[in-house]
């Protein structure tokens, strides 16, 4: 099981942008403008919040830092697998699901940049926030065969988007 948990933080590090958090816990930095809602039947299942979306009343991030705060909570799952910390790793993947809403000007040039695409962005948006939930709940209960299986689910819709749309969205483009 440790073996699966190396391989995935490799994978981590290998895509997680490289920034600092300044020492922050990155799972303590939850924003508050996504409410997960638990399911109205009792089931464990993730149900989308219904203010779960891009666009927010009020301030928004930029989507550079809310993917470089999303990289940090991918790494501090990962860790937390490696360090047996259940609760490090429901945390992290709770703030994975509460994330910022992007700032509308932000919103505004992803939108010209994707155009019909951006429901597919969306999509994919919410897919993360709803496997980020399951992910959580598995990590409360002690489920680590529960976690990796949502932590793989969690790291494939992250990769989807970024083998989509992350060339075309980066505001701070390498040079080449």
């Amino acid at each position: 099981m440790r073996a699966i948990a190396v391989l995935m933080m490799t994978g981590v590090l290998v895509l997680a942008p490289a920034c600092s958090d300044g020492g922050r816990d990155p799972a303590g930095e939850a924003s508050g403008n996504h409410a997960v809602t638990p399911a109205a039947d009792g089931d464990s299942g993730a149900q989308p919040a219904a203010d779960h979306a891009h666009e927010a009343e009020g301030e928004g991030e930029a989507l550079l830092p809310i993917m470089q705060r999303l990289g940090s909570l991918m790494t501090s799952i990962t860790y937390g697998l490696m360090t047996d910390n259940d609760s490090m790793v429901a945390r992290s993947a709770t703030a994975i699901a509460a994330h910022a809403p992007i700032a509308q000007e932000d919103l505004e040039r992803i939108h010209g940049i994707l155009g019909d695409e951006m429901a597919e962005f969306e999509r994919l948006d919410l897919e993360v926030h709803d496997q980020s939930v399951l992910l959580s709940e598995a990590a409360a209960a002690g489920q680590t065969d529960e976690v990796l299986t949502q932590l793989n689910t969690v790291q494939r819709g992250c990769i989807a988007c970024h083998s989509q749309f992350r060339a075309r969205l980066l505001t701070n483009p390498v040079p080449q």
